[in-house]
């Protein structure tokens, strides 16, 4: 039992769409929150929203933060979906749109339909909002993106007063850490990630922003999908991307070490990941029954494209015995009409004088002729040359221009017969080759596999001895470059190259100009690579020889697995490892394999500059805004990095971060990484907590103060941004 009979390995299914939670409507707003005063806690995340109360432990809504708005052809009526809902029809996904930019709301139409749809789910009957508003926003939020908002909340909903927060500051709150004792935040989220240093309050003057969040991910794990397989039966989808990012991307403790471990053919079976796409079995195979009416049909369509063959040929013969007739009419003519009549008649039918119309009677003759021995199955006559052998002084002038013809006919006549003989002595030489080399293996099998195996050797140092010649003729300062050089300009001159050349006499300039080296370059080309092309072939056919009669001649042997990576990968694969691709294994084709993706994706957030990112890491980003501060503050912030944002959840990033920090930090740097209890959650919760508090009324903008001072007026706290002119 081989290898791949006793190893299966394992296959994962990609998922259409993530699993959703359905917003249900609260039915219990009365009796839970009506004239109470509860504030309403927004997590207005660029990627999902969750809203709850700000007693309530988890949020109770949590939905994608997109709206689809489109009209539906079978009811005829227009549709407005939000959240989730747009996943329950396609053409609702291919019509939804976003509120955000980047992470920045823009859309404030769309982010109205978003507002609607939570004060309906949260169960708000009445004719206004009559809860204060505690929403969170991204760092540095633009003032005209703020006004906006509050002037959506002040004027269409009516709300008692609004509070804005950065996430991931309530995040860092939420899992109980003091703003006085300082830290880092590190929070990356799906567009973007944010490096904030906290010194009793978040420093954002000294805050760092790198455009690389869960979204890039997915954005480059398509790309390199779609690169690596451009002729994938079905088209990838953002969502399927995101689930390879989300199911099977890791970071890598020491990235090229990685890289190494994947060109590894010992260890890259364990590290790749066969993906199976859903698709559509062929239909069930036909019976003997259908098959055999199937077969007569096919005989059926045969017999009537060879009767319709048999037709036409009948016909191109009753038009080739016509026309022959017609001429031969025309010429018969000739003695019952006048010269000019005659020749005008000619002219009409488009024939310049009395030669002319001979040779077309001569050619329609043996036109007629060959297709009547073609009709009846008559071999062609061995074509004769009569003029060949005449003299031409007893020739007249037509008779020598069809002399010229028949030396040329019989020249073209000659070569080709020549040419099915040499193939047909080829053949048998051949055949008889292989019966000698066959029964010298029966007889002789030890013999004849030692005797191949020498061959295959004198074989394998010609091609190398070929690819050491290619590599010193591509320097052209090689001795055997030179020889060459000079042996081309040798045969491209005009007058011989002398044995003996005095000095200053005919000199040879040939090489000394790079237009020189071009020009050899293009000449050697393709002599080189057919020459190599064909030792090639040899040495592939000896190679097909040893795999099938040698059991220890094993496909990682061959030159093609010694000299080239991929392909060596490509025979690791077929020794039983992974199955081997079988193109009528219809659910192989719909099979992708993610491999070294898994590692490359999650690298940008340490090295942008792989997705062509002119920015630094974010261990760079982290050491530099370190550095701005004294000796006292960076201990602080080092003793509490705090990482957040649902992109940090990827596996493996907490150590390579730990590990890549104490490579720039002092040595005796006390250094702690503070992973939060739940990275997409926890920015609610943290808000939550705040608004049961006494300072969430003191620094919320009421209704009237937005009146009075304008919708970018905002209070300034240690969870929010600063007012920037």
């Amino acid at each position: 039992m081989s290898l791949r009979d006793n190893l299966q390995p394992k296959i994962y299914n990609i998922a259409e769409r993530r699993n959703f939670t359905p917003n249900i409507t609260a039915t219990d707003y009365e009796s839970f929150a009506f004239n109470k005063g509860i504030p309403i806690v927004i997590d207005n995340g660029s990627y999902q929203c969750r809203v709850g109360w700000a007693n309530d432990v988890s949020p109770r809504l949590q939905f994608d933060s997109m709206v689809s708005k489109y009209r539906d052809r079978k009811i005829n009526q227009s549709v407005l979906l939000v959240g989730n809902d747009i996943y329950t029809d396609a053409t609702a996904k291919s019509n939804a749109k976003s509120a955000f930019d980047g992470n920045v709301v823009y859309n404030f139409e769309t982010m109205e339909y978003i507002l609607d749809y939570i004060f309906f789910k949260l169960g708000i009957n009445t004719d206004k909002v009559y809860h204060p508003v505690l929403m969170t926003e991204p760092v540095c939020n633009p003032n005209h993106s703020r006004r906006l908002m509050s002037e959506l909340l002040f004027e269409s909903y009516d709300v008692p007063s609004v509070c804005y927060g950065i996430d991931a500051l309530f995040s860092f709150h939420a899992n109980n850490l003091s703003f006085d004792e300082g830290g880092i935040v590190a929070s990356s989220g799906h567009t973007t990630t944010h490096v904030i240093p906290i010194i009793g309050r978040g420093v954002l003057e000294h805050t760092k922003r790198i455009s690389c969040g869960g979204l890039t991910s997915t954005d480059y794990m398509l790309k390199l999908m779609q690169l690596k397989y451009p002729t994938f039966p079905t088209k990838m989808t953002v969502n399927q991307a995101q689930h390879l990012v989300h199911s099977f991307t890791y970071v890598a403790q020491d990235y090229f070490k990685e890289l190494k471990e994947y060109s590894n053919t010992s260890t890259f079976p364990s590290k790749d990941r066969i993906i199976q796409f859903p698709y559509v079995p062929p239909a069930n195979e036909k019976t003997e029954e259908e098959l055999a009416r199937q077969e007569e049909r096919r005989q059926e369509q045969a017999r009537r494209l060879k009767e319709q063959a048999a037709k036409l040929r009948i016909q191109k013969l009753k038009d080739l015995e016509n026309n022959l007739e017609a001429y031969v009419q025309l010429k018969e003519s000739r003695s019952s009409m006048k010269k000019s009549e005659w020749i005008t008649r000619l002219k009409e039918n488009r024939i310049s004088d009395e030669a002319e119309l001979d040779e077309i009677i001569l050619k329609t003759e043996k036109s007629v002729q060959r297709a009547r021995n073609k009709l009846l199955g008559i071999d062609e006559e061995e074509p004769t040359f009569p003029l060949v052998d005449t003299p031409d002084d007893q020739l007249n002038e037509a008779e020598r221009k069809e002399k010229k013809k028949q030396v040329a006919a019989k020249s073209l006549h000659e070569t080709r017969q020549r040419q099915k003989e040499a193939k047909e002595l080829a053949r048998r030489q051949q055949e008889e080759e292989e019966r000698a080399e066959e029964q010298r293996r029966i007889n002789d099998f030890e013999g004849w596999l030692n005797e191949l195996k020498n061959s295959y050797e004198s074989q394998l140092e010609k091609v190398k001895s070929l690819k050491r010649k290619k590599e010193q003729l591509l320097d052209r300062r090689s001795h055997a470059s030179q020889l060459r050089m000079k042996s081309i300009a040798n045969l491209a001159s005009d007058t011989p190259n002398q044995k003996r050349r005095r000095r200053g006499q005919d000199e040879d300039t040939f090489g000394m100009d790079d237009n020189d080296w071009s020009i050899y370059k293009e000449i050697s080309k393709e002599e080189d690579a057919w020459e190599e092309e064909e030792e090639l072939s040899q040495l592939r056919d000896y190679e097909h020889k040893l795999l099938r009669y040698d059991p220890a001649f094993l496909p990682e042997h061959t030159f093609d697995a010694k000299n080239s990576q991929q392909n060596s990968l490509v025979f690791m694969l077929t020794r039983g490892v992974v199955p081997a691709y079988d193109p009528e294994n219809f659910g192989q084709m719909h099979q992708l394999h993610v491999n070294v993706e898994r590692i490359r994706v999650p690298e940008a957030l340490f090295q942008p500059s792989i997705i062509g990112l002119d920015q630094a890491g974010v261990v760079e980003t982290i050491g530099d805004i370190v550095n701005r501060f004294d000796y006292d503050d960076q201990r602080k912030m080092i003793k509490s990095i705090f990482v957040t944002g649902g992109h940090t959840q990827t596996p493996g990033l907490l150590p390579r971060l730990e590990t890549s920090l104490r490579s720039i930090l002092p040595s005796d740097a006390s250094l702690r990484i503070i992973h939060a209890s739940d990275p997409v959650i926890d920015a609610w919760r943290g808000a939550a907590l705040w608004a049961r508090t006494e300072d969430f009324y003191k620094y919320a903008v009421t209704r009237q103060e937005y009146q009075e001072y304008g919708g970018e007026y905002l209070k300034e706290h240690r969870f929010g941004n600063v007012y920037r002119i």
